[in-house]
C-alpha cells in the first residue's frame, strides 16, 4: 500500500526492507549455520516476484543486498563469512554492490577504481557509478583494480568521500548512487577471495541476480496486468465494458501469456541455480524474456486504461517506468542475446 508513496516522494522503503528481514526474506536461501532458512532457491525468487508486484523498489533494494549476501557466501574466507554473513541476512549490515562505473558499464574489465596494499591497508580510489543502495547501505561489495587484476573488497561504506543520489525514471524509491573513495584506507582482510579473480566472482554474483530481476519484472507485470483487468470491467464504452471487445480480450490473453511464460523460465533457470547445475545461459534468457515482455505488458496496460493509462490518477505509468530499467540493469538485452548466443556456439 505504500508503493506510490515511495515513487512519488522517491521514498527509500526503509520501512518496508526492516519488515521484510524481520520476516527472513533474504535468509531464505542461506545455510542455517549462518542463521538462514535453508530453502530451496526457487522460493526465494517466488517470493522476489511477490515482492516486485507489490513495490518493485523494495525488490530492487533487496534484491541487489542479496546478492551481495550471495557473493560472500559463495567466494569469502570462512572468517568473512562469520563475521558477514549472519548480519547480513538478518538486516543488520545492509549491503549496496558497486561495480560499475562512468566508463565501465556492461564493459566489467575497464575498472579505474584502484586498490593498492599500502602499510598494511588497502588504499582505495575511484568513482562507482549506479551503485544500488548507495549512501544507504553499512558496506559495499566493491570491484577495484589491484596490481594482479580486477578484485572484490568488502567495504565499510563509512571509508566513502561522498555518495550523491541520481535521480530517476523509475524504481525511484530504490537509492542509485555516485559513491566515490579518496585515499579510503580499508584493512587488508577486506580482500574477498583471490585477488585478480573479481571479474569472475562479478559474473557469477550476476547469474543469480539476472534471475531475480526476471522474478521482479514478472511481478511488476502481473501488478500492471491485474489493475488492466480491473480497469477493462469497469469502464465501459459504447454502452458496454471494455473487457467485452475482442481487441480488448486479445491484448489480455497475450499479456498473460507472456506473463507465465516469463515465470516458467524464471523458475527454470532458479530451480538449475538450486541443484548446482550450469545456469549462465538460463539465466540470460529468463532475465531477457521478462523484462522485454515485463515492458511491453506495462506498454499495453496503458493502452487499455487510454488516457488515464497517462495520467497520475491510476498509477498504472508507474509500473512502464520501474520496467524500463529492467532491459539495461544487470546487464543490458544486448549483452544477454551475446551471453545466450555464445552458449549456442559453444554447444554443450
Amino acid at each position: 500500500p505504500t508503493a506510490r508513496q515511495i515513487d512519488v516522494k522517491a521514498e527509500f522503503p526503509r520501512e518496508n526492507i526492516r519488515k521484510l528481514f524481520e520476516q527472513g526474506f533474504t535468509s531464505m536461501g542461506f545455510p542455517k549455520d549462518f542463521g538462514g532458512l535453508e530453502l530451496p532457491w526457487p522460493i526465494y525468487v517466488a517470493a522476489m516476484e511477490m515482492c516486485g508486484k507489490a513495490c518493485a523498489s523494495t525488490a530492487l533494494s533487496l534484491a541487489i543486498h542479496g546478492t551481495c549476501c550471495e557473493g560472500v557466501r559463495q567466494f569469502s574466507n570462512p572468517g568473512q563469512k562469520k563475521e558477514y554473513l549472519p548480519q547480513m541476512i538478518s538486516g543488520k549490515k545492509f549491503a549496496g554492490f558497486s561495480l560499475t562505473e562512468p566508463g565501465a558499464g556492461s564493459d566489467a574489465r575497464n575498472l579505474q577504481t584502484t586498490a593498492r596494499l599500502e602499510g598494511g591497508q588497502w588504499l582505495v580510489n575511484g568513482t562507482k557509478m549506479f551503485t544500488t543502495n548507495g549512501g544507504y547501505c553499512d558496506l559495499y561489495f566493491l570491484f577495484a583494480k589491484t596490481p594482479k587484476g580486477p578484485s572484490a573488497f568488502l567495504v565499510d561504506a563509512k571509508l566513502a568521500k561522498s555518495s550523491k543520489h541520481i535521480e530517476k525514471l523509475g524504481y525511484r524509491g530504490s537509492v542509485t548512487a555516485e559513491v566515490v573513495f579518496e585515499n579510503a584506507h580499508a584493512p587488508k582482510e577486506s580482500l574477498v577471495g583471490t585477488e585478480g579473480e573479481g571479474f569472475e566472482y562479478a559474473k557469477k554474483m550476476l547469474y543469480g541476480g539476472r534471475v531475480t530481476v526476471g522474478a521482479i519484472s514478472t511481478g511488476i507485470a502481473r501488478a500492471a496486468f491485474d489493475k488492466a483487468v480491473r480497469y477493462s470491467k469497469d469502464r465501459t464504452a459504447f454502452g458496454k465494458p471494455l473487457s467485452d471487445f475482442e481487441m480488448i480480450q486479445s491484448k489480455l490473453a497475450d499479456m498473460l501469456t507472456d506473463i507465465n511464460a516469463s515465470r516458467l523460465m524464471v523458475y527454470r533457470a532458479a530451480h538449475l541455480k538450486d541443484r548446482g547445475k550450469p545456469f549462465e545461459s538460463e539465466a540470460a534468457q529468463a532475465k531477457l524474456f521478462a523484462s522485454e515482455k515485463c515492458l511491453r505488458v506495462c506498454d499495453e496496460a496503458i493502452q487499455i486504461h487510454g488516457g488515464y493509462g497517462y495520467a497520475d490518477e491510476f498509477d498504472v505509468h508507474r509500473h512502464w517506468r520501474d520496467a524500463r530499467l529492467n532491459t539495461v540493469g544487470e546487464g543490458t538485452s544486448e549483452i544477454m542475446r551475446l551471453l545466450v548466443s555464445k552458449n549456442i556456439i559453444k554447444g554443450p
